[in-house]
C-alpha cells in the first residue's frame, strides 16, 4: 500500500508521509530499509537456524546392552516310569448278528420294542410270522409217522408168525428125517418096501424145501421190518423239519442287545432269508484300535504278548468325559499296511443295556506302556531340534544331548548327558542357543 493521503478539501490531491503534495502520475517514495525487508528476514533466520545447530545437545550413543530372557525351567529328576499310551479308536460290537427269517409268511405280530434303538432282552419276541401253514404241515408229518409206526407192527407181526412157521418146519423136518432112518433099517432087514423108504425119502425132501421157503420168508419180514424202520426215521425228520419250521415262525431275540436296521413291520410278508433286524450284544462292546509297531514291538518285548493287558477308555460327550475299564482281548490276524500296526480289541466292561455307549462311537484308549528305568520326566517343550535340551548354567544355556526314551500324553522321557537337579530350559523361543543369557521366573 502505498504512504500517500487524499486532500479532505480538495478531493483527487494526494500528500506523501511528509505532507509534500504529489504530481499527478508520480508514486510516492519507499523507505530504503522498507525494500531489503525480506532480505534481512531469510538472512536471520538463517542465523538462527546456525545458532539453533551449533547450540543443540550432543547425543551420545550407549553401548548396546545384551539381551536377557525370562524363562521357565524343570529340575532333573531321575525315576522308574511307567507311562501310558494314548491311542484313539473305535467302538465296534463283539457280537453282532443279522437276524433273518428263515420261514416265508405274513408278519401277524411285532414285539413291544421291536424298533430302531429299541432294548431286547433274551427270549423277547420279535416277530410271529403267521403259523397256519406250518400248523398243517407238522400235523400231516406227524400223521404219517403215526402211519409208518402201525405198518411197522403189521410187518413185525408178520415176521414173528413166519419165524414160529419156521421152526415149526425144522421140528417136522428132524420128525421126518427120524422117519426115514427107520424106514431104512426095516428096508435092510425085509420088514418093508423099497417103496416105502423112498416115500419117506421124499417127504424128508420136500419137508427140507418147506424148511428152505420159511427160513426165505423169514428174510424177506425181516427185510421189510428194517425198510419200515428206515422210513419211519424218515418221517420222523419230517416231522422235526416240520416242528422246526414251525418254531421259526416265531422270532426271538437270541441275547441281550439294542436293535438296529429294522427291516420288517406288523403286515408285511417276509420271503425266505429275507431281513427282519441286526441285534447287538450289549454285554460284549469293545474298542478297535491300532498299535504302532514300536509300541506293540515294546510290549511284546517286555511281557511277550498283548492280550490280558488292562485298559482304561475314556469317552468324550461334550464337555463330560465317561470312563470305562476294558482288558485287552486278541489282537488283529494281519498287520495293517496302511496304517503300518497292529490292531488290538479290547473289551468294555459295560453295565449291559443301562450303558450310553454305542457302537461307532470314537474314544480314547489309555494302557499302561513298557517300565523305563532311572529316566527323566520333561514338558514335550524342552526338547529341541536333533535331540538337544538346553541347561541353565550362571544365568546362560548351555546344550546337553540326549536320547528320547518314549513319548507321554505328559511329556517325553529322555535320557542323557544331565545331572540330578540341574534346570532344563522348558520355555521354547526362536533365540535359544549356547551361551544366550536367560532368568527364571
Amino acid at each position: 500500500m502505498l504512504d500517500r493521503y487524499e486532500d479532505e478539501e480538495k478531493p483527487g490531491r494526494f500528500f506523501n508521509k511528509a505532507h509534500t503534495p504529489l504530481l499527478p502520475g508520480e508514486e510516492p517514495r519507499r523507505p530504503l530499509w522498507r525494500r531489503f525487508l525480506p532480505v534481512l528476514i531469510i538472512a536471520g533466520a538463517a542465523g538462527l537456524v546456525a545458532v539453533l545447530m551449533l547450540t543443540r545437545p550432543q547425543l551420545v550413543p550407549e553401548p548396546p546392552q545384551e539381551r536377557v530372557w525370562t524363562v521357565q525351567a524343570a529340575s532333573v529328576a531321575f525315576a522308574d516310569v511307567q507311562p501310558e499310551l494314548q491311542v484313539f479308536g473305535e467302538v465296534v460290537p463283539g457280537r453282532k448278528v443279522e437276524l433273518r427269517a428263515l420261514v416265508t409268511g405274513e408278519i401277524l405280530e411285532t414285539g413291544v420294542n421291536f424298533r430302531e434303538g429299541g432294548i431286547i432282552k433274551e427270549d423277547d419276541l420279535l416277530v410271529t410270522i403267521d403259523p397256519f401253514d406250518y400248523e398243517a404241515a407238522r400235523d400231516e408229518a406227524s400223521a404219517q409217522l403215526g402211519e409208518g409206526k402201525a405198518r411197522l407192527s403189521e410187518i413185525r407181526a408178520r415176521a414173528v408168525l413166519e419165524a414160529q412157521a419156521l421152526e415149526s418146519a425144522r421140528d417136522q423136518l428132524v420128525i421126518r428125517q427120524r422117519d426115514l432112518n427107520r424106514a431104512v433099517r426095516l428096508a435092510k432087514g425085509g420088514n418093508i418096501s423099497q417103496k416105502t423108504v423112498d416115500d419117506r425119502r421124499l417127504a424128508v425132501s420136500q419137508q427140507e424145501a418147506a424148511v428152505d421157503q420159511r427160513e426165505s420168508n423169514v428174510v424177506v419180514e425181516q427185510s421189510r421190518v428194517e425198510q419200515q424202520q428206515a422210513t419211519i426215521q424218515r418221517l420222523e425228520v419230517g416231522l422235526r423239519r416240520a416242528e422246526r419250521d414251525l418254531s421259526n415262525t416265531r422270532i426271538v431275540a437270541p441275547f441281550t442287545g439294542f436293535v438296529g436296521g429294522v427291516a420288517a413291520e406288523q403286515g408285511q410278508r417276509v420271503t425266505l432269508n429275507g431281513k427282519i433286524a441286526d441285534l447287538t450284544d450289549a454285554d460284549r462292546l469293545e474298542v478297535r484300535f491300532t498299535l504302532s509297531d514300536a509300541q506293540y514291538g515294546r510290549i511284546i518285548a517286555a511281557e511277550g504278548s498283548v492280550t490280558g493287558r488292562e485298559a482304561r477308555v475314556i469317552w468324550r460327550v461334550g464337555n463330560r468325559a465317561v470312563e470305562y475299564d476294558a482288558v485287552i482281548e486278541r489282537v488283529g490276524a494281519e498287520i495293517s499296511a496302511a496304517s503300518g500296526g497292529v490292531e488290538a480289541f479290547a473289551r468294555l466292561e459295560t453295565t449291559g443295556t443301562d450303558t450310553p455307549l454305542r457302537p461307532g462311537a470314537f474314544v480314547e484308549v489309555r494302557l499302561p506302556d513298557t517300565r523305563y528305568t532311572q529316566v527323566i520326566p520333561l514338558p514335550e517343550t524342552a526338547l529341541y531340534e536333533q535331540g538337544t535340551v538346553y541347561v541353565i548354567a550362571d544365568g546362560r544355556l548351555e546344550a546337553r544331548n540326549v536320547e528320547v526314551a518314549a513319548r507321554t500324553p505328559d511329556g517325553i522321557l529322555v535320557s542323557g548327558n544331565l545331572a540330578a537337579d540341574e534346570r532344563v530350559l522348558v520355555t521354547r523361543f526362536a533365540e535359544a542357543g549356547p551361551g544366550v543369557r536367560v532368568e527364571e521366573r
